[in-house]
């Protein structure tokens, strides 16, 4: 089950207090969004309660915001840490779960209060999904074409393709990526990755995935880290690079680089989706698949963030 706190920036020490119990525990996902980008949470997770910090809000506002969440058939709740809304029974006639204010919130809420609500509405938890992991002998070479088996996806997109184009010629351009191409390819060559799609400015690596480790988070970390110096000396772009990285652990079918429009993969489509739809900004997303093979002082890295078509997510915090 997925906690959503929609909080006001000012507000977020207490809350971050108030749910300490909902983020340390196992059964939910819980993630923290800024009121002001919560209009990009789309399409709205039926899997998910959604805290809405009202606090300071204009009731005219607050409502609009409530019925946007009501309209969806969302499952909601409500925070007024100032008690600025007297009429507390509007949000329930309204279908809130929860209504909290600064009393409710001086110890931190217990587990049973998200049961209670579930329990409640009649809430089902999707399943989580039982990993079937499909592991490749001896790497590449136990890889036979037309089988399944679990690889590491790296998705890597260059942003502002749009704005690139109206100020270099397109031949110009593509030169520009190749060099980006190549130096990506080669970096990740070094551990046992290969560049198995690439359109335009986007590309898809993949890596057999050997059941214990993922070395390759070490490379997209470096590909973060070392943006400025790669855009500079590793390409012929000669301006600062932005690009976006997002990888997941799944299975799919292989094939050969070149023979993969036949290919049809909800893991694949799932990567897609999260690495050009799940934020406009740059940086590195990763599953909580990828993340679970992660050693506790590469997991201190990252960051909890909103979840993604049912998945829990997390953001490299480099900035």
């Amino acid at each position: 089950m997925n906690i959503i706190i929609i909080y006001q920036k000012k507000n977020l020490p207490v809350l971050q207090k108030a749910f300490a119990a909902i983020i340390k525990s196992k059964k939910f996902s819980t993630a923290f969004v800024d009121y002001t980008e919560s209009k990009k949470i789309q399409p709205l997770d039926k899997n998910t309660i959604y805290y809405l910090d009202i606090t300071g809000t204009k009731k005219v506002d607050a409502e609009k915001h409530v019925k946007k969440f009501n309209a969806g058939g969302n499952y909601f709740a409500i925070i007024d840490l100032k008690n600025s809304f007297t009429d507390i029974a509007w949000f329930f006639h309204n279908n809130a779960c929860d209504y909290l204010n600064k009393d409710m919130l001086i110890k931190p809420l217990p587990e049973k209060r998200i049961q209670a609500i579930m329990k409640l509405k009649g809430i089902i938890p999707k399943a989580q999904t039982v990993h079937n992991y499909i592991i490749a002998k001896d790497s590449w070479k136990g890889i036979v074409p037309d089988n399944e088996y679990t690889f590491c996806f790296l998705f890597i997109e260059i942003l502002d393709i749009g704005e690139l184009k109206k100020h270099i010629g397109s031949e110009h351009l593509n030169q520009k990526i190749f060099s980006f191409r190549k130096y990506v390819e080669e970096l990740l060559y070094q551990v046992d990755g290969q560049c198995w799609m690439w359109m335009d400015a986007t590309g898809l690596f993949i890596f057999p995935f050997n059941g214990t480790t993922v070395p390759s988070i070490y490379h997209a970390i470096r590909l973060i880290l070392n943006r400025l110096i790669i855009s500079l000396e590793h390409t012929v772009f000669n301006q600062i690079i932005r690009y976006r990285i997002a990888m997941h652990i799944g299975n799919t079918v292989y094939q050969p680089r070149g023979k993969t429009g036949t290919i049809i993969s909800d893991c694949i489509n799932s990567l897609f989706h999260l690495g050009q739809k799940y934020t406009g900004e740059d940086g590195l997303f990763i599953t909580e698949d990828v993340y679970t093979f992660l050693n506790e002082r590469t997991k201190k890295l990252f960051l909890k963030t909103k979840p993604f078509e049912g998945r829990q997510i997390y953001t490299f915090k480099y900035k």
